[in-house]
């Protein structure tokens, strides 16, 4: 109760400009978690629960998303709460095709929600957390989120370790390092503005009613994640539709692809020329956006910028 009046009273103390944009983003929050979700996702991607991202290197693109703002739009488990803390996104929006992964993000929900900080929310992850950790699951989801919770733990907890130690030796602030970044996605989820969706990108449904209610509250996407999920597809009408409904103008876009040594090559594209690409029927994966000169392959560790000058098809 405490902490809803001092969030009225802030509110209150904003100009009228400020308390109608954040009406803008709680009315399409709401309206975000009305929708519909995706049922006919098809099969898992190789099969698998991603409860945990394998892309170590997120810290490579920290400059280019900093401070962007706006909706992040993102798929996968952990990165896009990540990117969010960087980005100081007004909502953020998680999509994923596995129901296991957004059942997921309402652990992270319920943790991001009760832990005060970095360090209590990490201690969620670990054996010493494990009572009040399965006591705030169980009350947020009964016996079934405890399953996945039980299921998720040990890749997330080795996922945040292995990050902390890698954000440490490059010198970089993130997510579970600084209270700050962390306060910036607590706020976001007890404000209601962190939802979680089943969609396909590839199909028509969840994805184009997302862009539309995000037209409807005249929002913009400043960042929009997809992490790989492009490599194992052709671009469908379904797709190219999803990318164009999607209000990317002035944003940018987020993709990874496999590259040598193992690892990934992390891309990064203006919010309207991938829309100018996908809308071509020529282009029919994300490997012509990429670009390849003769002889040339992906390295991972590396960030690539899309020419938004570079001639299309």
């Amino acid at each position: 109760m405490r902490r809803l009046l001092s969030a009225l009273f802030v509110l209150a103390l904003l100009p009228a400009t400020a308390r109608a944009d954040a009406g803008a983003v709680g009315g399409f929050a709401a309206a975000a978690r009305s929708l519909a979700a995706d049922v006919d996702t098809g099969p898992l991607t190789n099969g698998l629960h991603y409860f945990a991202s394998n892309e170590r290197d997120l810290d490579l693109v920290a400059d280019a998303v900093q401070d962007v703002g706006e909706v992040v739009v993102a798929v996968a488990a952990d990165p896009g709460y990540i990117l969010a803390a960087w980005a100081d996104a007004r909502a953020l929006v998680l999509i994923d095709l596995d129901p296991a992964i957004v059942s997921l993000h309402a652990v992270y929900a319920a943790f991001f929600a009760a832990a005060e900080g970095p360090a209590e929310f990490s201690r969620l992850w670990t054996p010493a957390g494990e009572a009040e950790a399965l006591a705030l699951v169980e009350t947020a989801g009964g016996e079934a989120l405890v399953a996945t919770f039980m299921a998720a733990r040990p890749a997330v907890a080795r996922r945040f370790a292995e990050l902390e130690r890698h954000m440490a030796s490059k010198g970089r602030a993130w997510l579970l390092s600084d209270p700050a970044l962390y306060a910036r996605v607590a706020g976001l989820v007890r404000a209601g503005r962190v939802i979680a969706l089943r969609g396909d990108f590839t199909r028509a449904g969840t994805v184009r009613a997302v862009a539309e209610a995000l037209r409807a509250a005249n929002l913009r996407v400043g960042l929009l994640y997809l992490s790989n999920i492009e490599q194992y597809f052709l671009y469908t009408p379904e797709f190219r539709a999803n990318v164009q409904a999607l209000p990317l103008a002035g944003g940018q876009v987020l993709r990874t692809l496999p590259g040598r040594p193992a690892g990934f090559e992390y891309i990064l594209q203006q919010g309207a020329d991938f829309q100018a690409w996908a809308q071509n029927p020529k282009v029919r994966s994300v490997y012509r956006i990429r670009g390849f000169k003769k002889g040339e392959h992906l390295v991972s560790r590396r960030v690539h910028v899309v020419d938004p000058s570079r001639p299309r098809p």
